[in-house]
């Protein structure tokens, strides 16, 4: 499996139910952003590719993540390759916002309210900061020095 070169595009995805529907949990390997979206209607990889920048432009908005979906993720869109989690913490790390996702969902929580609401779990793995803390310094630097992460 070839590397990714830029670790900013680098994401999982993970199947989830909630009540009687099935989520998809995208998360930033590096930073552990959690985006959340409606799994119905994605049969395939094309659908889930279309899946995955459809809820990247939901969620990653305003002046800070805002550029950095539309200037680096959705041109990567077109060279997407599928592979495992990378490690059993970025797993066990999903897990926990599954669960958290869950919770918020029979809370009767929105979908687009959700992923912000998880980007702002501190989690012990990032040292007790939050995905949306870690994730939004990938948009205050340049593609040079995102290597270091």
């Amino acid at each position: 499996m070839p590397e990714v070169r830029d670790r900013l595009a680098d994401w999982c995805v993970h199947v989830f139910r909630a009540g009687r529907r099935e989520y998809l949990l995208l998360c930033h390997t590096g930073s552990l952003y959690p985006v959340v979206a409606v799994s119905r209607g994605v049969t395939d990889g094309t659908r889930l590719q279309q899946r995955m920048a459809e809820a990247w432009r939901d969620t990653l908005t305003g002046p800070v993540l805002g550029p950095l979906f539309s200037e680096d993720l959705e041109p990567q869109l077109a060279e997407v390759q599928f592979a495992p989690i990378p490690d059993r913490s970025v797993t066990g790390t999903m897990n926990d916002l599954i669960f958290a996702a869950q919770i918020g969902l029979s809370d009767g929580m929105s979908v687009p309210d959700l992923s912000p609401w998880l980007a702002r779990t501190p989690l012990s793995i990032l040292g007790m900061n939050s995905p949306d803390r870690v994730f939004g310094r990938f948009s205050t630097r340049s593609r040079s020095e995102r290597t270091d992460y």
